[in-house]
Formats: structure tokens, C-alpha cells, sequence
């Protein structure tokens, strides 16, 4: 005797007779010589009792067909089978029109879902092909009944929700700051600790873009001033060394030099050590924009995730008050204004401004 029945999508539910009652007898009903309640009783309750414990629902509907095909009524077989087919591929209609708009590269809810994805490659069309159908598994496998059910209802949304049988962390924060210093694997290759800001720039790139490909969510850096500070430094005293090699003279009593600020200004008038101080200042400005307008277009460029989708980053800065750290301040900031390729906006990183009293919080704190 059939107790309970296991549904399409994985639950199982108690028997209920009375859909089968209710199957048949809609057959009955497109045919000419209309219902039969006492072939419905008949077949139902053979059902009924000579079935398994537990049977799926597509076992009991072929139980159904063979008892139809096996009585007088022929004719409400056909109906049933064809009834059947009909609900078949309506089930399936929705999963074929969504996947047909994908192909067709059609504008809409589903294509244009993330900002920093692009649908309209074959990369782009294989992710939507796996995140629409990862969906209803979440649905009808792993979610609870009152989960799903809060979930039709709006109590609850379930973000990225195709991620969701990967396990997978959702954002994180990098600690550039011990990446750059130790080095860092990704992938077959390891990285050395960074010496200079250029290196420094491209490591904060790779960073975000590793663990966006292990991950899904956003990717962020927490003190993107604070971190990168120590390699204007570097690259000061790096020029620094460039001139004693050029002259044949040791600044070294240069290298840890106060400065005030990191500005770019003509060496007219200057000479001695202050020609020497200005020179090097110059050209790490110059290293720093650079580096900064490399960070911002290779956060626009560099695809993860198969390859078609660029890194959903963020990056907070504007608390460092020491001379290097306004320098990647400042410099970031012309950059962004400057856009990306031919000026346009960048969307990536997002920028945060970090305010704090005494700091950066009002027109007479230093940044």
C-alpha cells in the first residue's frame, strides 16, 4: 500500500488517492464518451494498495497508464498520456524561454544582473546558464520547507543565491599589508614581497582578483592608504639611490628624510641636497600616478570567474596623514578623475572616504 510519495523536486509528502482520482477522471473528460467512476475507483484503488511503501511520482503515473491501457478505455489512456507530455514541457517552458533569452542576448532581469558582468560573451552566457539553473536546485534540494516558503513569501532573500551550494564565503577584506610585506601564492606561482609601489599596485590587483575566483562577493581592501604608504618610501629612497649612482655621491643620510609632503615641483632655484630631495620626490610622484592609474584600470580589465567577469573591489583610504600615505591619496584621487581609457568612469574599485575627527573630518584637518 503507496503511504507516501516522493515529489519531483525531492520532498516527500504523504499519499493523497485523490489526485489520482482527480488525473484520470480530467481525462475522461476530452474524451467522447465522458467519466467512469467506477473504473476511476477501480484503477485508483488497485493503485493504491498493490503499490509500494513509497513511490515516486512518476512510478505512480505509470502505474496509472498501464492499468488505462490495459481496460476498455483506450481512448482516456491517450488523453492521459498526452495530458501528461502537455505537463511535462510545460515544466520545462520557463527553464527553455529563460535560457533562449540568454542566447538571444536579450536585455533584461536575468542577463543584465550584475553591473561588473557581461552576459553578452559565451564566458558570460555559461555562468547564466549554471547560476539559473543553480537556483531552483537551491530551491527544491536544499532549502527547508519554512525557508523556502519565507523566501516566496519576502520575509527573507537569499543573496547570490546560485553561490549557495558552493559554501563559499561572500566578502571579505584583504590584508594587503601582510601580503605585500611576506608574498603570497596564487594559483601555480607565488609572489615576492613587494620592494617598490609599482609592485606593490600590481600585488593589490592580484590579491583581489585570486580570491574573487575562489569566492563570490565583494573584495576589499580596508586601509588602501595605510598599506601601500611604506613603498612610496621605498621607491623615494629608490630614486635617491639612482642619483648617488648618477653623481658618484652618498645621500644616504637622505634616505629617511622628513618630508612634509610628496609634491611635484620645478627644480628652478634649487641646489645641493634640496635639488637632490626635489628631483627624487618628482619622480616618486610620478611612479605613484602611474602605479595608481595601472590599480585602476587593471581593477576595470582583469576578469575572475571564468574569465568574463571583472572583480566587484572596493577600496578604503583617507586617514593616513603621513606624507606617503596623502601621496597614494592624492595621486588615487587624480586618477580616478581622469576616468579610465578615454576618461569615462571607472566602476571599479569602488572608492570609500574614511572620515575621522581630527584627520579628515573637517576643511582644517590635514587630509
Amino acid at each position: 500500500m503507496i503511504q507516501t510519495v516522493i515529489k519531483r523536486d525531492g520532498r516527500v509528502v504523504g499519499f493523497n488517492e485523490e489526485k489520482i482520482v482527480t488525473a484520470i477522471r480530467k481525462a475522461m473528460l476530452h474524451t467522447d464518451k465522458g467519466e467512469d467512476l467506477q473504473l476511476i475507483r477501480q484503477i485508483t484503488d488497485h493503485i493504491s494498495f498493490k503499490g509500494s511503501a513509497q513511490m515516486t511520482v512518476e512510478a505512480i503515473q505509470d502505474a496509472v497508464e498501464m492499468e488505462l491501457m490495459k481496460s476498455s478505455r483506450k481512448d482516456v489512456a491517450q488523453k492521459y498520456i498526452a495530458y501528461r507530455n502537455q505537463r511535462s514541457i510545460a515544466r520545462k517552458a520557463k527553464t527553455r524561454d529563460m535560457f533562449l533569452e540568454i542566447i538571444e542576448i536579450k536585455s533584461n532581469d536575468v542577463t543584465r544582473e550584475n553591473a561588473n558582468m557581461n552576459a553578452d560573451t559565451p564566458a558570460g552566457m555559461m555562468m547564466k546558464f549554471a547560476s539559473e539553473t543553480t537556483k531552483p536546485f537551491v530551491d527544491d534540494y536544499l532549502l527547508s520547507d519554512e525557508v523556502l516558503e519565507a523566501v516566496h513569501n519576502n520575509y527573507l532573500h537569499i543573496h547570490d543565491k546560485d553561490y549557495y551550494p558552493t559554501k563559499s564565503l561572500t566578502c571579505v577584506q584583504h590584508p594587503l599589508d601582510r601580503i605585500l610585506s611576506c608574498g603570497s601564492s596564487a594559483g601555480h606561482g607565488e609572489s615576492r614581497p613587494a620592494k617598490r609601489i609599482e609592485t606593490a599596485s600590481i600585488l593589490g590587483c592580484i590579491s583581489l582578483e585570486t580570491a574573487q575566483n575562489e569566492m563570490h562577493g565583494g573584495q576589499a581592501i580596508p586601509a588602501f592608504d595605510f598599506y601601500l604608504a611604506p613603498y612610496v618610501r621605498n621607491s623615494y629612497i629608490e630614486e635617491i639611490k639612482n642619483l648617488e649612482e648618477l653623481n658618484g655621491k652618498d645621500y644616504s643620510h637622505l634616505y629617511q628624510k622628513e618630508l612634509t609632503d610628496y609634491l611635484q615641483q620645478p627644480l628652478d632655484g634649487l641646489s645641493d641636497e634640496k635639488r637632490i630631495v626635489q628631483h627624487a620626490i618628482n619622480k616618486t610622484v610620478a611612479r605613484v600616478h602611474q602605479s595608481m592609474e595601472a590599480f585602476i584600470h587593471n581593477m576595470n580589465t582583469i576578469h575572475s570567474r571564468g574569465g568574463n567577469q571583472v572583480v566587484f573591489s572596493s577600496i578604503n583610504y583617507g586617514t593616513d596623514t603621513s606624507a606617503e600615505g596623502r601621496c597614494i591619496i592624492r595621486e588615487l584621487l587624480k586618477s580616478t578623475y581622469q576616468g579610465v581609457g578615454n576618461g569615462e568612469t571607472a566602476i571599479f574599485p569602488i572608492q570609500i572616504w574614511k572620515k575621522k575627527r581630527g584627520v579628515s573630518y573637517l576643511p582644517e584637518d590635514r587630509n
